[in-house]
């Protein structure tokens, strides 16, 4: 730690100065995206979590700036507790104007995840590249492309993903912000096949069914919206919305999503 702190002094001695910033959120939200069974009904569940980042943002020129940080945060879901997870992660992004008020965003980030299943836990590693456009300070529209790897302790958790989307955000007061997203996501899931219950000669019928995993390549579209209204002192209310629809050989599936959380941010 005291290397990294080291190096980023020298990296900003070419700028403008080392600022720190970070943040805590917790909150919560429902999900019904969790487990996806195409053809059966997928299991949903409410989930509650917590967050804490922090980074240095570097002034590395007068157009050129370095954002580094770290993050920890869990997760929990009363109605599927195979999910609960306790995950750790770096992130680096470099942020290029190129033109007027285009600039390019390059990132990069890595993390584990502890899940309370052990077959799920895993690294994550994305990368990113995103062209953002910001005419004004009341408004920023975003237009990227990334690629996420996750692997996992059984390879069927694991995904393999490509990722395009668009962003608008605009402030519609001093301190009350909106966004409304579309995204469209390729490649390897997991997904859940339904296993009926069998019965034994001379016994009674299970009535227990059962879902296997397995992986299978799937697309994704999405839309979402955003609502953040500053309170002051450092602390907002963030709200978000997201509808997704999945097309999976076995059938499609769609479902809502939506989380609540007070965040308190520092600099």
């Amino acid at each position: 730690m005291t290397a990294l702190c080291l190096a980023l002094a020298l990296l900003a001695t070419d700028g403008d100065g080392l600022r720190f910033e970070g943040s805590v959120a917790a909150g919560g939200g429902y999900d019904t995206n969790l487990l996806i069974a195409p053809g059966s009904d997928a299991a949903g569940s409410t989930v509650a979590s917590v967050s804490a980042s922090g980074g240095a943002a570097i002034d590395l020129s007068d157009s050129a700036f370095l954002y580094v940080g770290a993050v920890l945060d869990g997760a929990r879901f009363p109605s599927l507790p195979e999910l609960d997870r306790t995950s750790a992660g770096v992130s680096a992004s470099l942020l290029l104007d190129l033109i007027g008020p285009l600039a390019l965003v390059l990132g990069t980030s890595g993390g584990f995840g502890w899940y309370a299943d052990p077959a799920r836990s895993g690294a994550t590693i994305t990368g990113r590249a995103t062209l953002r456009h910001r005419p004004a300070d009341w408004i920023t529209t975003r237009l990227g492309y990334g690629h996420t790897i996750r692997t996992a302790a059984d390879p069927v958790y694991g995904t393999n993903l490509d990722r395009l989307f668009f962003e608008v955000e605009f402030r519609a007061a001093r301190s009350t912000w909106f966004s409304v997203a579309a995204f469209g996501e390729r490649g390897d899931q997991t997904f859940y096949q339904e296993i009926l219950p069998a019965s034994l000669p001379g016994a009674a019928a299970a009535t227990v069914t059962t879902f296997s995993p397995y992986l299978a390549p799937a697309t994704t579209l999405g839309v979402g919206v955003g609502f953040e209204q500053g309170l002051g002192a450092g602390f907002s209310v963030d709200l978000g919305a997201t509808w997704r629809r999945t097309d999976t050989p076995d059938g499609p599936y769609s479902g809502p999503s939506a989380t609540a959380n007070i965040v308190w941010r520092w600099d």
